[in-house]
């Protein structure tokens, strides 16, 4: 009786490594075509770096030919809709993504800021939350999450979104600059102010936080700060009539006058230039 169960069981032994060597041999193939759409993936994306953005379409197209479960190919291939104006169909591609990596917070996340853009924001704030899911000390969709509710005009959570990201990676500048915008719309504009300040040591030129903050500066009437955040902002950007309307508003609040005149002039004259046609792309494959 032994001799028999010892028999059973080695014959179960070899059909089983016989089975799961069957199993292995099945996936080479696919295997195989993986490592190859990759390849076509890599080198879509180093056409795209040197701006060859139709032999990238094409390479990408030949990688989903490979294997059309490649997510790797799927979102490279988004990428390129999303340029095209496709966003319907882009959409498509990222939620393939983000359901085949259940793990992968970025594809959360990039799924969330494509529904955002289609205008689909319940749409985006859910999968923001499972992009928090799948990694919950990621700085980028805390503020991505702060965003969202805020444009939802949920300022409470939007603060402590913020906070949270400020307290995760102080060295975020978006998690400082979305704090001064929740902090503003909260009623904190010196708290606001505060948050801003650290944004612009991070990137001292960036023109919309220096814009916010100008405006801050105003409603606290702290004229002499709105005017220097103003002309910073000019100085970032000389040929926006955006930041010469600004300068010119905080300096005719603060009584300047003729020096308003001159930035609202500027600005009126900048905005009058008309700005150069684009060439006409190429056709697409």
């Amino acid at each position: 009786m032994r001799r028999w169960a010892l028999i059973l069981a080695l014959t179960a032994s070899v059909l089983g490594a016989v089975s799961a060597w069957a199993v292995v041999l099945s996936m080479i193939p696919r295997l195989k075509a993986r490592h190859a759409s990759d390849r076509l993936v890599d080198r879509a994306q180093e056409a795209s770096g040197r701006g060859d953005r139709w032999a990238a379409r094409r390479l990408v197209e030949e990688a989903l030919d490979l294997d059309r479960k490649n997510p790797r190919a799927r979102r490279e291939r988004a990428m390129h809709l999303v340029v095209e104006g496709r966003k319907e169909l882009a959409l498509g591609e990222l939620q393939y993504v983000a359901e085949a990596k259940r793990r992968d917070s970025g594809a959360a996340r990039e799924l969330a800021i494509l529904l955002w853009t289609t205008g689909d924001r319940e749409g985006a704030l859910r999968w923001v939350r499972e992009a928090l899911r799948r990694d919950p000390k990621s700085g980028l969709a805390r503020v991505d999450l702060a965003h969202c509710l805020l444009a939802t005009g949920d300022v409470v959570n939007a603060l402590s979104a913020a906070e949270q990201a400020v307290a995760l990676y102080p060295r975020l500048r978006s998690a400082w600059q979305v704090l001064g915008v929740a902090r503003w719309q909260s009623g904190d504009l010196t708290g606001a102010r505060a948050a801003l300040d650290e944004a612009l040591l991070l990137r001292p030129k960036d023109v919309p936080t220096l814009l916010a903050a100008a405006e801050i500066s105003g409603a606290l009437a702290s004229w002499d700060s709105a005017i220097a955040y103003a002309r910073r902002a000019v100085s970032a950007d000389p040929q926006s009539a955006s930041t010469w309307f600004v300068l010119g508003q905080v300096l005719l609040a603060a009584g300047e006058k003729a020096k308003a005149q001159e930035a609202l002039s500027h600005a009126q004259s900048l905005d009058a230039v008309p700005s150069a046609e684009a060439p006409e792309a190429p056709p697409g494959p």
